[in-house]
């Protein structure tokens, strides 16, 4: 398995209780895929430079990631297709 560092977008309006539920469904997709959640980081909320979907506002929100080769395009598949995530970025750690 190799090691991704995954960091997401998400609406800053988002509750807690919202942002809790991602959190599970996210390692529920990793475990999946046959993949270990790591460490999981909330960056906290910053301003964007444009709006994205109209949103002004995000959350950031990062994961350390262990992922067999075959499982990243699924994974990138399935974050490009989920409506609460505005955007993601997916690369392979050091």
């Amino acid at each position: 398995m190799t090691k991704y560092d995954l960091t997401l977008m998400v609406a800053a309006d988002t509750d807690a209780e919202a942002r809790k539920k991602l959190e599970d469904k996210m390692e529920k997709l990793v475990k999946a895929l046959d993949g270990k959640v790591g460490k999981t980081v909330e960056m906290g909320k910053k301003q964007l430079a444009y709006k994205i979907k109209g949103v002004r506002e995000a959350a950031f929100f990062n994961w350390s990631l262990e992922l067999p080769a075959a499982a990243v395009v699924q994974l990138d598949k399935k974050l490009t297709v989920d409506r609460e995530v505005l955007r993601h970025l997916l690369v392979l750690e050091d």
